[in-house]
């Protein structure tokens, strides 16, 4: 007789009862910024800064545009038609894009039950949420993909995976391509508990099992027969179990034989043309094709399959051994993206420095976005193995001092820098141009270590006249004689003077850049608010290419002048006009009926709210 007493016995026993206060969720909101991509704001000050995100919401439910929010530099899909942007990597690599990020920590660990983001103006760009230990573990919460979502603020709480570590660190991932504007947030909301939630789940299956061995028992099932012989049948039954088991052994054997020995249609293929077909793969499959066979394992491992990587997609899963492992192949690597990479510890700088030694010798393209582990043992290594290097991406590098940036000038063959937030000075960078007379393109927004932009801009106007786009986002050294001396640089496409408090009286200096930079498509002059017409149209008589314009908080200019731009400049797209006092809404409304394929940007503010410009 099976004794279903003692099964029902035993899920009595280790079912817990209710749940106790350690299960019971609680709220909190952001402690501390850990990291972040990019940022509106600049690090001298806290408007629309990462900063902000911190603490209980002090705007929601309010709607509109507030310096003391949260605010990311891009929207749309502008930044990805402009004369700057970079060739992707990889572009086989399948997945929600994501463009921009923030780390954050609240002060106690919990399993997380409920993840909330209060988005105060124009929500839809978050895409994901991951879940850290702080030690470069991440499990992902949720994933989506960017959404369209009407004009007004949001409490964005989308269901989330449970996991089984508890965490006081979150990752918000961003996709901004459909924004019609800058997104905004003002907090974050994390409720968890400290009662694991796969405890949780156990419970409730021992609630069933009772349920179960109860209604079993009901049945009288368990009971045997006195006329039958439990011996015969149990050694029968045993039997029929070797019998099964030898066989299950006789089919894998014969399965590994074939797969050893066959790779199907694929056997009769050329090489060449297999690894044609592999070339279509992204990084994650052509890895599990190594695992197929011998023959699959020698053409995915093919050098000519690993010429240009990225691994910025799968930051949450990169570390020392992804590098270990991707040596080998890497003879003839080209074009590497390791941003995001790295971070928590799962990189060293050794480990990294050795990387680029053995693989460094071709690579023309090396992108390291926000990799924490960067420093000036590593940028000496970058500049002693690549000597060919044609662009250098170290966004948000802050490890970095004089004496690795000093390091670069040895490198002549520079094409794109982009160094934005990062701590480089005007000696080094200086020497660095003078060096690379092919420069075509640098970013260096909130570099707030420039104490002087003009002495930068003077040498980019004298040694760099290849130069097709200039960021000097928030760099408030710059004065009307640097932007005079860019005008030198004859094949600009693309300035950007946001922010650069020191031009806000400009001079003559706008007059000089538009007459020397005819090819201009894209000028963002936001916040310099002694901008007049006078200023501006010179650009209407020398850049019919404009296609990009942001004027945003430029005070003085008049809806004259700025109906002359639209009706004027035939290939404009985009036309910022945000916060110009002059300028009344119901005129833009006009302007959008009259102009329909210019995208005209009005940003907005609840009533009673005051400029972010008024202190400007």
């Amino acid at each position: 007789m099976v004794d279903v007493d003692i099964w029902e016995e035993c899920a009595l026993r280790t079912f817990d009862g209710e749940i106790g206060e350690e299960c019971t969720g609680f709220p909190q909101y952001v402690n501390e910024v850990i990291d972040f991509s990019s940022q509106y704001g600049s690090d001298i000050s806290i408007s629309y800064t990462a900063y902000n995100i911190t603490g209980k919401p002090s705007k929601y439910p309010d709607y509109g545009d507030f310096p003391q929010a949260f605010v990311m530099r891009t929207y749309g899909k502008w930044w990805y038609d402009a004369p700057s942007r970079p060739e992707p990597i990889m572009t086989q690599n399948f997945g929600i894009q994501s463009q921009d990020y923030i780390d954050v920590s609240f002060e106690q660990k919990v399993y997380p039950e409920q993840v909330t983001l209060y988005e105060t103006y124009n929500p839809g760009s978050v895409v994901r949420i991951w879940a850290g230990d702080g030690w470069g573990k991440w499990k992902l919460l949720w994933e989506g993909e960017p959404q369209l979502v009407g004009h007004g603020s949001r409490k964005f709480s989308p269901v989330i995976n449970q996991i089984d570590f508890m965490t006081n660190l979150l990752r918000v991932e961003f996709n901004h391509s459909r924004l019609d504007y800058y997104t905004e947030l003002d907090a974050i909301l994390l409720v968890g508990s400290h009662c694991n939630n796969a405890a949780k789940a156990s419970n409730n299956i021992q609630k069933d099992l009772c349920k179960i061995a109860s209604q079993i028992k009901a049945l009288n099932i368990d009971v045997v027969s006195d006329y039958v012989d439990m011996t015969t049948t149990l050694y029968s039954l045993t039997s029929l179990a070797q019998q099964y088991s030898s066989m299950l052994d006789d089919i894998n054997q014969e399965i590994e034989l074939s797969s050893r020995t066959t790779s199907g249609p694929f056997d009769s293929l050329p090489d060449e043309t297999v690894l044609r077909i592999l070339s279509y793969l992204d990084l994650v499959s052509l890895c599990r094709c190594t695992k197929v066979n011998k023959h699959f394992y020698r053409l995915a491992s093919d050098a000519m399959l690993h010429t240009a990587i990225n691994l910025k997609p799968y930051w949450h899963s990169v570390n020392f051994k992804t590098l270990e492992y991707l040596s080998p192949r890497c003879k003839y690597l080209q074009k590497i993206d390791l941003s995001w990479c790295g971070n928590y510890g799962q990189i060293l700088p050794v480990q990294f420095t050795s990387f680029i030694e053995k693989c460094g010798k071709q690579i023309s393209n090396l992108r390291l976005d926000c990799c924490k582990f960067i420093d000036d043992d590593c940028v000496k290594q970058i500049a002693v193995s690549c000597r060919n290097l044609r662009e250098l991406s170290i966004r948000n590098c802050l490890k970095i001092s004089r004496d690795g940036f000093e390091s670069l000038a040895s490198i002549t063959t520079f094409q794109r820098l982009d160094f934005y937030r990062t701590g480089i000075e005007a000696d080094p960078l200086v020497k660095l141009l003078e060096q690379n007379p092919g420069l075509q393109h640098i970013n260096l927004g909130s570099c707030v270590s420039l104490s002087s932009m003009d002495t930068v801009a003077q040498c980019l106007g004298a040694h760099n006249h290849e130069l097709v786009s200039v960021d000097f986002w928030k760099t408030y050294s710059l004065t009307p004689l640097g932007v005079k001396a860019l005008s030198n640089c004859s094949k600009l496409e693309e300035v950007d003077l946001g922010w650069c408090l020191g031009v806000s009286i400009p001079g003559e200096c706008m007059i000089a850049l538009a007459t020397g930079c005819r090819k201009l498509r894209k000028l963002f002059l936001a916040a310099l608010r002694g901008i007049t017409d006078r200023d501006l149209a010179p650009f209407m008589e020398n850049c019919p290419h404009l296609q990009q314009v942001d004027l945003l908080g430029v005070r003085s200019i008049t809806p004259f002048l700025c109906l002359r731009f639209l009706e004027t400049m035939k290939e404009l797209q985009l036309f910022d006009i945000s916060f110009c006092d002059q300028i009344q809404d119901e005129v833009v409304q006009d302007w959008r009926r009259c102009f329909p394929k210019v995208s005209i940007k009005r940003s907005s503010q609840s009533d009673g709210i005051p400029s972010p410009f008024q202190h400007y």
